[in-house]
């Protein structure tokens, strides 16, 4: 049956939000900028899309005729000609080209210079300053990201530092390169940013290594412990290969995200030199203005909530009425509670959700889920009392507790060698958990089987075309791509037979409790999830990670072995994560016109450079934070809690060392009903769609509504109200008001806001953290020695 028409309006469920067109500036100043948007270009690609209307829809090339000669006097369209009606929801049709045409670069100067000596010493510099921020990062309350932005405009000023001649003089060579191949390309910046980005995050594996060193008292050796960070970072980019015709090379696959960052690259850079036209010079000083200026000043705020002022993080109007309520306690806290009324002035706070640039229909499922498990479901626990709720210490907390709801006392059940000492648990059990807690491994459940109905809703023909490879793309970006050299299959399959060997060498030698049949099973399910996963990211910017199915697999295979849970889990989800990452950037040089292979090269040097660093980083903060980590003391601040190894370590006891045979007893069995719903809500979406095609039925996306339900404890809840806000004004009031503003602003100012408060928490552990001195600010009211929150009682 043919799908059910709608309406051009709900045609827009995976649409970005106004994204910058560079003609119009050039328009309005009587100017035609030659950069990749330029007219002839766009027109040329203009007429490629009406050619290309497919058979049978002739009567609409007079529609979108009209439709590209209607635009208005800032050269934006007023819409989006809806060439197919259903397919558009799901990233098909000429609605995904035309942006595509609108936002990318539809040419190509192959002489421009690539993989440079300045792109290998800029890029190693950004990604071992990521790596090492983002690893300290990991270990805070609120966390911010490593920006990727902050990275692309600091490269600007230094890429063409590194190419003026009065500096770096031409023909000098080393190692094979020369020093100065002349004018700064936009490629090479490309290239920097996939090095730096590919290794500046907190690799998974440093989970383990955190949980064995803090909690299970067993640290692992230093080969063993960087063997396992390289293996788990690279056995993926084997992976990578299968997906080059489904995720890379189709334009209905088209990355949201990628195409705010090939955005901000066309901006600061001309398509055949690095000489920008006029135009294009005043729009990046602006833009490079706004930037400083918004960093400069958050950078100096940011001291503030981090330092001088933490009360401003978690600003609990509730708890400040009354801190000796248990009520007001339980709904106002943030770091152990609802966050109701809980505003944050902390952009790390604030910017958790990514409100300026993440799209607007999936903040709202994101915040469907959170607000509504948070401030709906969670009440309804407590007030009903609902398996015993009010009992534990903490509504929303991570903790393992006994049966009489103290702290679970994992070593007490365990042997010498980390398994399960089946007589000890006998005496200790039962293992509980918060309700919260529990019930949001469920939706956990929920999420994976919501996944892969979606995809085989809404994707399972592209798939099939994909998986059959009859189709030759004609695309200009596929006919650009031609003049490079792809990356052979014997790469992929080379990477992940070295990074498989010694990973089976690592297991075998070090005490993680994994046998070689299981590292095998764990990076078969990450291949047999990698086309869902990946097709919701491709479409919808949202990854669903496998580190549920894989901790629960494990522990049905291997109970009561939790370090062996764990590094199952880490092997699975990571193969997957990386193969998805590579593929990203792979669509980023797919955009740009990058040469494959280089590509795919500074994404394997800046992976193996972060895990490195990682580790470093890792030790460092480990000596210097270890009471305020393990439990035996508590930080005033909220900050250095450890909520991510934590979360992790209860993980591995309930999945690994009680395993799901001993857990999922008695109330917790109807967590196993998650399988069911997350495979119920899709169908019943998507049924409802096609019956009443103009209730946005469409835009419900269960998979991510999972996704937010379950972002607490891992993140306190004070990333709630001011987020939302945040979202809200950002993405309706203020695009809606001042659409141009948005459009040109809205990620240099979200850039500027992440990469400021990065270096502003980086630099107050580098000096006042241990690393030179230690310093936890003035005492005072806002920043108390007992609760910078104020929702213990009596503070």
């Amino acid at each position: 049956m043919a799908p059910t028409p709608i309406s051009p309006a709900e045609a827009e469920a995976y649409e970005l939000p106004p994204l910058t067109d560079q003609g119009r500036h050039d328009r309005e100043h009587g100017e035609t900028s030659k950069d990749y948007d330029a007219d002839d270009v766009a027109e040329g690609e203009e007429e490629r899309l009406l050619r290309s209307l497919p058979a049978g829809r002739e009567g609409l090339k007079d529609e979108a005729e009209e439709l590209v000669a209607d635009v208005d006097d800032e050269g934006v369209a007023p819409e989006y000609i809806q060439v197919t009606q259903d397919e558009e929801i799901i990233g098909k049709g000429s609605k995904i080209e035309a942006l595509i045409a609108r936002t990318v670069p539809a040419t190509d100067d192959p002489t421009l210079p690539t993989l440079t000596l300045r792109v290998l010493l800029l890029g190693s510099f950004f990604c071992i300053l990521g790596a090492s921020a983002s690893q300290v990062f990991y270990f805070k309350s609120n966390a911010p990201s490593f920006s990727s932005y902050f990275v692309v405009l600091a490269t600007y000023p230094l890429g063409h530092f590194l190419s003026n001649e009065r500096f770096v003089p031409r023909g000098k060579w080393v190692l094979g390169m020369e020093l100065n191949p002349g004018r700064f390309s936009i490629k090479e910046a490309i290239l920097i940013s996939v090095l730096a980005t590919s290794g500046a995050a907190s690799a998974y594996a440093t989970d383990i290594l955190a949980i064995m060193d803090l909690y299970y008292k067993t640290p692992l050796g230093t080969v063993s412990s960087i063997v396992l960070l390289l293996t788990t970072q690279c056995i993926g980019f084997g992976l990578a290969g299968m997906l080059q015709n489904l995720l890379v090379n189709p334009p209905a696959m088209y990355w949201p995200s990628t195409l705010v960052t090939v955005q901000l690259f066309t901006t600061l850079y001309s398509t055949t030199s690095s000489r920008l036209s006029h135009a294009a010079r005043q729009m990046t000083s602006k833009r490079l203005h706004v930037f400083l200026v918004v960093f400069l000043i958050t950078f100096i705020y940011q001291f503030f909530p981090f330092l001088l002022f933490p009360t401003l993080t978690s600003v609990s109007v509730l708890c400040l009425i009354d801190n000796r309520s248990y009520w007001l306690r339980t709904f106002g806290s943030a770091y152990s509670g609802l966050g109701m009324l809980d505003f944050s002035f902390d952009w790390s706070s604030i910017g958790a959700s990514g409100p300026l640039y993440t799209p607007y229909w999936a903040q709202g499922n994101y915040f469907g889920g959170l607000v509504g498990m948070i401030w709906v479901v969670v009440p309804l626990m407590l007030f009903s009392n609902f398996w015993n709720a009010r009992d534990f210490p903490s509504a929303v907390s991570a903790g393992l507790f006994n049966s009489t709801y103290q702290r679970f006392d994992v070593t007490s059940v365990l042997d010498a060698d980390l398994s399960l000492n089946d007589a000890a648990w006998e005496k200790a059990r039962p293992l509980l958990l918060t309700p919260y807690f529990a019930v949001s491994y469920g939706l956990s459940f929920a999420a994976l089987s919501s996944v892969l109905v979606h995809v085989w809703l809404w994707h399972r023909d592209e798939i099939k075309e994909a998986l059959a490879n009859r189709t030759e793309l004609n695309d200009v970006h596929n006919k650009l791509m031609r003049a490079y050299l792809p990356v052979p299959h014997s790469w992929y399959m080379t990477l992940l037979g070295i990074n498989f060997a010694a990973a089976i060498l690592m297991v075998k030698t070090s005490p993680l409790q994994m046998p070689i049949w299981a590292l095998v099973l764990s990076v078969a399910i990450a291949a047999i999830f990698l086309v869902p996963v990946g097709i919701i990211a491709a479409v919808s910017n949202t990854a669903i990670g496998l580190n549920v199915l894989t901790e629960f697999v494990a522990g049905l295979l291997m109970p009561g072995k939790p370090i062996g849970n764990v590094t199952f889990k880490c092997f699975g989800y990571m193969a997957m994560s990386q193969a998805l990452s590579l593929t990203n950037d792979l669509k980023l040089g797919w955009y740009t016109s990058i040469p494959p292979r280089e590509m795919f090269a500074c994404q394997i040097i800046g992976t193996v450079l972060g895990a490195l660093t990682n580790y470093v980083t890792l030790i460092s903060v480990l000596s210097a934070k270890r009471p305020y980590l393990d439990g035996t003391l508590t930080d005033p601040t909220g900050q250095w809690t450890g909520r991510a190894p934590a979360v992790f370590y209860s993980a591995s006891v309930i999945w690994g060392a009680v395993a799901p045979a001993r857990f999922f007893t008695g109330n917790y069995v109807w967590l196993y009903g998650g399988f069911v719903l997350g495979a119920i809500v899709p169908l019943g979406c998507w049924f409802a769609h096609r019956r009443w095609p103009g209730r946005k039925f469409n835009k419900v996306v269960f998979p991510i509504i999972c996704n937010g339900a379950t972002q607490i404890p891992q993140y306190p809840s004070n990333i709630i109200l001011t987020g939302l806000a945040c979202t809200v004004a950002a993405n309706s009031w203020f695009s809606e008001r001042y659409p141009k503003l948005h459009g040109q602003y809205v990620y240099v100012v979200s850039s500027a806001l992440d990469a400021a408060t990065s270096m502003t928490a980086m630099t107050i552990y580098v000096l006042f953290g241990g690393v030179l001195m230690t310093w936890d600010g003035p005492r005072w009211w806002g920043n108390s020695a007992i609760d910078s929150e104020h929702c213990v009682p009596g503070s």
